[in-house]
């Protein structure tokens, strides 16, 4: 809980996540006050379930007579008539062929909503809905507005007609912002009245009574998603010609649903819709799955606005915590994975449980606010990065701090875990009492260069080693090994530095500003042991620090080699005898086989330590240090 609570609100850090939290919440308001604003993407991406799912097979016997090309090329001059303004005494022709075949219900995709121009073929037409009795007619609604007024009207077929039919219905398919047809509206409103949908009707009489849909299944504008079989001709399809002509038999027409209706292009009555060819899908093809969907109740399911403001409200959240895991690639590999695991999810969901989860706008919510999250990031990096820089670019190589700039990230870390490293103090003994003398003889000048050159020879000893420079303070060094970032050998490492500065001295003492009355001296203190290193505070109060008891112990070593300085070492020792190098007991053991040491040495009592601390003093190394010749 702690870790995640961390992703989302870096401690110390919170401009680290005020502007993307603050995003993914104006995210969620929009989602509040405009849903629909992703309807265009999110329309796109119901029709990629839809062919992620494939086609499936009609769950009722439906058949569609096309007035297609073929119906136009035949049919299109009979006695000087055109399919279009056929005469309604042929209409009532083919209402007869078809209903001869006993259909369970016919459906007429067409729109009569003006007198015949033939006599008596409105007669004619209404006598056959009459006799077939089982007849839904198509009425239209259009909307026409402009500044301040909008005007709709609605066209039902010509009273004649209305009269005899089974019934009535609203023809038109409400379109989404892209064009596509997804929904349908059961029921549509003029004025005071509550018209039906054509594909209402039809299902209506074919169940035998209402189709029972919860307002909970419905949109905030009455619509219902419709669960599309497949492409074009998914449904059987007979051209009209055909059945005028007697070549389809009118016993394909037992107990179905028989719709009526143009698939040509000419006549603009194909729509963008899932499934869909370069051509779009025939308004009567789209009406035979909005029957389908209504008898079978497997219309799809929308999440409540509330629920869906939720999922928002969680993609946000998620993409913030994705961003600010320790490593911006991990991030960006679980908010890639966060994605894609919910496009899958509402894939499957999709196919097997009729549920449309909203997609466009989470994902988006997602991207946006992980991007933002990123992109702060990336902001912050570099900021700190200069500032680990500026930190360490004196203290260490080249290599080392490109090591540390490479995972910057991992310093941030409040957990840090506890690391094996060694530990270095060094300081020149009588430095204090030399600067006060040299002051107030005027010559501070001289202790300033020398203080310049034996820093620039300790950091480069160092620096040679793998090592960091962590503190100085005045004469005094506190160096590291093994941290910030890891050194396998580091006691040897820490040794052979020690040793490395020992053998400066002997060209800084030619700097000394004293000496004319004595060398100076210097002691170095070694121990490791596990410590804890991290980056505290932020922005100006900016700074690494490292915890750890072999830290303490190594100042205690390094003081204790004052006493040390009056127990003279063994002869032919490769360390100057104006340096005292003690080692701890435990690092010793690490690199016994590679050094010569003293180990007579009495052990020490240390403030806060329960037993002595015991400690040998080094003489050399076994084999030769690099960059260096001995002579006895």
């Amino acid at each position: 809980m702690k870790k995640t609570a961390f992703a989302l609100f870096p401690h110390g850090r919170p401009l680290r996540w005020i502007a993307p939290l603050s995003l993914a919440a104006l995210l969620v308001l929009l989602q509040w006050r405009a849903p629909g604003w992703a309807d265009r993407v999110e329309g796109w991406t119901i029709d990629a379930r839809f062919l992620l799912r494939g086609a499936e097979l009609p769950r009722f016997s439906l058949v569609i007579v096309a007035i297609d090309e073929a119906s136009f090329q035949m049919m299109g001059d009979l006695n000087g008539e055109n399919v279009r303004t056929w005469p309604r005494q042929r209409w009532a022709g083919l209402v007869e062929i078809i209903s001869s075949g006993n259909p369970h219900v016919i459906g007429l995709d067409v729109v009569f909503d003006t007198p015949g121009w033939d006599p008596g073929g409105d007669d004619a037409l209404a006598l056959a809905l009459s006799q077939a009795g089982n007849v839904v007619l198509a009425g239209h609604m259009q909307e026409a507005g402009g500044a301040g007024y909008q005007q709709v009207t609605y066209s039902p077929p010509v009273s004649i007609l209305a009269s005899q039919a089974a019934g009535v219905g609203v023809v038109n398919l409400p379109a989404d912002v892209d064009g596509g047809i997804r929904r349908e509206k059961p029921v549509w409103f003029w004025g005071e009245q509550a018209l039906p949908s054509f594909a209402t009707s039809l299902a209506g009489i074919y169940a035998g009574g209402p189709i029972n849909i919860r307002r909970g299944d419905l949109g905030t504008d009455f619509s219902l998603p419709i669960h599309y079989r497949g492409p074009e001709a998914t449904f059987q399809t007979v051209s009209m010609y055909s059945v005028w002509s007697g070549e389809t038999p009118v016993e394909t027409f037992r107990d179905a649903i028989v719709l009526v209706g143009f698939t040509t292009q000419i006549e603009q009555d194909r729509h963008p819709a899932p499934f869909q060819s370069e051509l779009g899908l025939p308004g009567v093809e789209i009406q035979a799955n909005i029957v389908d969907t209504l008898l079978a109740g497997d219309w799809l399911h929308r999440l409540q606005p509330w629920m869906a403001i939720l999922v928002v409200l969680a993609s946000g959240l998620l993409a913030l915590a994705a961003g600010n895991l320790p490593r911006a690639g991990l991030g960006w590999a679980v908010l890639a994975l966060m994605i894609a695991a919910y496009g899958v999810l509402s894939a499957a969901m999709f196919a097997w449980g009729n549920l449309l989860l909203p997609l466009a706008a989470p994902v988006m919510a997602a991207l946006v606010t992980g991007s933002v999250t990123f992109l702060e990031r990336l902001v912050f990096a570099e900021r700190d990065k200069r500032l680990l820089r500026q930190r360490f670019a004196g203290v260490m190589s080249p290599e080392r701090l490109q090591a540390v700039l490479d995972n910057w990230e991992a310093l941030l870390d409040t957990e840090r875990p506890e690391k094996e490293a060694a530990v270095l103090f060094a300081d020149l003994r009588g430095f204090t009492h030399a600067t006060e003398f040299l002051m107030r003889q005027g010559r501070s000048p001289e202790m300033v260069r020398f203080l310049n050159a034996y820093l620039d020879a300790m950091s480069m000893a160092v620096f040679r080693e793998g090592g960091v420079v962590y503190r100085t303070f005045g004469d005094g060094l506190l160096v590291l090994f093994g941290l910030p970032e890891p050194l396998p050998d580091h006691p040897l490492r820490a040794v052979r530095a020690a040793l490395r500065m020992s053998l400066e001295t002997p060209a800084l003492q030619d700097l000394w500003p004293m000496q004319a009355d004595c060398p100076f001296q210097m002691g170095i203190g070694i121990n490791d042991g596990p410590m804890v290193d991290a980056i505290v505070g932020r922005g100006r109060r900016f700074d690494y620090t490292v915890l750890g008891d072999a830290v303490n112990t190594a100042a205690r070593i390094e003081s204790y080699c004052k006493e040390v300085m009056a127990i003279a070492p063994p002869p032919n020792a490769q360390v100057p005898e104006t340096v005292t190098i003690l080692l701890d007991e435990r690092l010793y053991q690490k690199v016994r086989n590679q050094v010569i040491v003293d180990d007579c040495i009495p052990p020490f009592g240390a403030r806060g330590k329960s037993e002595p601390v015991r400690v040998v003093r080094l003489l050399g190394l076994q084999g030769e240090l690099e960059g260096y010749e001995y002579h006895g």
